[in-house]
């Protein structure tokens, strides 16, 4: 800004002194002697203040370059990031969908397991009869045959008894009768 305070007349700023009139590029030739030395000197300064100028827009230009240098690595460095964080995300999301349809796999198996299930008005038919047969007082084959030999042995042991006494009295009644005979 403050180049353009300084700058020679008709190059960016107003004119400090004016020019005499017809003067440019196709104004008469000047006189040689005294105007040359001002003209080279103007041309020499109207130089020094466009290097000068020159080499302010370069070092701009420079710096623009540079900025844009630090911006082009800070938009790819960004740019890494959020691709490894969307990557990161995909894979996430595709576990979750994974997990989600294992899930809907186990939660239809659990389904058709209850519909083979017994109701509850089935249940409750079932105790209804299970309570009038009382299977509680049902008795197995073994107890059954057990019971059966049981009541056998227990007639034949009475049968014995009796069979031991029937002889016993026939015994005694022989017994009695020979001691009557002799």
């Amino acid at each position: 800004m403050a180049d353009q305070m300084t700058a020679p007349p008709g190059v960016g700023a107003p004119a400090a002194a004016p020019k005499p009139a017809g003067g440019g590029l196709f104004a008469p030739k000047p006189k040689p002697g005294a105007d040359l030395n001002k003209s080279v000197s103007d041309l020499a300064g109207e130089l020094n203040n466009l290097s000068r100028r020159m080499m302010v827009i370069e070092e701009r230009y420079t710096n623009l370059r540079k900025k844009t240098q630090v911006t082009d690595q800070n938009m790819l460095t960004s740019n890494k990031k959020t691709m490894t964080e969307i990557q990161t995300m995909h894979s996430t999301l595709d576990e979750f969908k994974k997990k989600l349809d294992d899930i809907i796999e186990k939660m239809k198996i659990m389904v058709r397991e209850l519909k083979e299930c017994a109701k509850r008005q089935d249940v409750d038919v079932l105790q209804k009869y299970i309570n009038i047969w009382e299977p509680i007082n049902f008795v197995t084959r073994d107890n059954v045959v057990k019971l059966i030999a049981e009541q056998v042995d227990a007639q034949f042991k009475d049968l014995n008894i009796r069979l031991q006494e029937e002889k016993y009295i026939k015994e005694q009644i022989q017994l009695a009768l020979r001691d009557l005979k002799h």
